[in-house]
């Protein structure tokens, strides 16, 4: 046995995507509360990063939307840990949303890793650990 839940990264991507969509719709007999959309797009979002070619575009969006604001000359210098920040404000400062939580949750972990420095800890931390159990 290679792990305490055999899924695969890939699987447990998708099982939690599907278990997030069919909680947030609330019609069903799972219930996701709008304020834990976040973190259970945090965790697609971990799990992505370790899955195959179908969750491999969720990195890519982070990493096109800070360069979205690098190559615009009228903010100035602008770093990948601005633009996680701005993420982590729109998320945590705005009422919760299941849309726009599910998007940013599902960037923050690439986004994070790709900042660096304190950004990485909680991105490099439950990636370890999440991946572990699902392997």
């Amino acid at each position: 046995m290679s792990s305490l839940i055999a899924l695969g990264t890939g699987g447990a991507a998708t099982l939690t995507t599907v278990y997030l969509y069919a909680g947030v719709r609330g019609k069903n007999k799972i219930n996701v509360a709008d304020e834990h959309v976040p973190y259970w797009s945090f965790g697609i979002g971990l799990l992505a990063a370790n899955a195959g070619e179908a969750f491999q575009q969720l990195a890519g969006i982070g990493q096109q939307l800070s360069t979205s604001f690098q190559d615009n000359a009228a903010l100035g210098e602008w770093k990948t840990g601005a633009t996680a920040g701005l993420l982590t404000i729109v998320v945590f400062g705005f009422k919760a949303r299941p849309w726009k939580d599910a998007i940013c949750g599902a960037v923050a972990p690439s986004l994070y890793a790709a900042a660096g420095g304190l950004w990485a800890l909680p991105a490099s931390i439950f990636s370890g650990l999440l991946t572990s159990f699902v392997k």
